[in-house]
């Protein structure tokens, strides 16, 4: 049966999605046709309601940005890697016409915590935003800009995280504490998890030292023999006091994934820890517990 492409003028498409949103008091986001419609209710928020709004608004990587954030924390990269390695930069090359990656970076290894890799000399593709989209995505303010890489240069330092390219396509579930990394014959074609999101700037001592300790600990909770739910918690609760952001922010989000996807935790512990922050406590308090009291089987009904 031939299909007929239905032409419509972009005004109707937008009257319906705006009557539509306002039926919803919700939010449309057609990406592909470039329109984004928000209806708000003129009704005045309860200071209950301001509250819960700041609440959800300062957990991790949970404002209008991709889901890529929420799968490339530390803990999300470890569960999937092929390797992790650090290396120094010794060239850059754009790749043109690729459907995936737009960059190729030789390294030269410096240390291998994950994987086995035989050669010191390396060559990972990845995705990188270019130096101007970067630009424009600063100057709108877009959020969580610090947690973005301009693309390296030589004699950069990476901590990376690695695929090997039999490995893609083949993730999924990474955010159950449970996942397990799936045994893939390797190819030997190597690429940056998630692109630029894949690999850390080893820029300072500081952050060296509070990178590497932090990765070689997510090894070993994560890919070094079997879980513990109480190893597991003990370091997150001490990662979300990390002196770097993007340690204590891929942490606090690591944490929200173990608590929200290990029921056989008990989540009303960290209502009484000092070291978790009282946007996460709240999510625990009113959106976790009550969810799980929710999926008990009712006593009285039950044959």
């Amino acid at each position: 049966m031939k299909k007929t492409a239905l032409s419509l003028p972009l005004s109707f498409v937008s009257l319906v999605l705006v009557t539509c949103a306002q039926q919803t008091n919700s939010l449309i986001d057609v990406g592909d046709l470039g329109i984004r419609v928000v209806i708000e209710d003129d009704k005045p928020l309860t200071e209950e309601e301001r509250f819960r709004r700041k609440m959800l608004d300062a957990l991790p990587y949970q404002t209008e940005v991709p889901e890529i954030f929420r799968y490339s924390t530390l803990g999300q990269l470890t569960k999937v890697s092929d390797h992790i390695a650090v290396g120094k930069v010794i060239s850059v090359k754009w790749i043109e016409n690729s459907y995936s990656d737009n960059v190729s970076i030789t390294l030269k290894l410096e240390d291998v915590l994950l994987g086995d890799v035989s050669s010191r000399k390396i060559k990972v593709t990845g995705d990188w935003p270019e130096d101007a989209d970067y630009k424009r995505d600063l100057e709108a303010g877009k959020p969580f800009l610090w947690a973005w890489k301009p693309c390296p240069k030589r004699g950069d330092r990476l901590l990376m995280y690695i695929f090997d390219r039999s490995s893609i396509g083949h993730c999924w579930g990474t955010h159950k504490f449970d996942f397990q990394k799936e045994a893939r014959a390797k190819t030997g074609l190597l690429h940056f998890i998630r692109g630029n999101m894949g690999t850390r700037v080893l820029d300072t001592p500081e952050n060296t030292t509070n990178y590497l300790n932090a990765a070689r600990a997510y090894i070993r909770e994560l890919r070094d023999g079997k879980r513990d739910e109480e190893s597991y918690y003990s370091l997150l609760r001490t990662l979300v006091r990390s002196p770097v952001q993007h340690i204590r922010e891929d942490a606090r989000s690591d944490l929200m994934f173990f608590i929200e996807y290990c029921p056989s935790f008990d989540a009303r512990r960290v209502l009484a820890d000092g070291n978790i922050d009282e946007a996460i406590k709240y999510w625990v308090e009113h959106d976790v517990l009550p969810g799980r009291e929710k999926q008990k089987p009712d006593a009285h009904n039950e044959p």
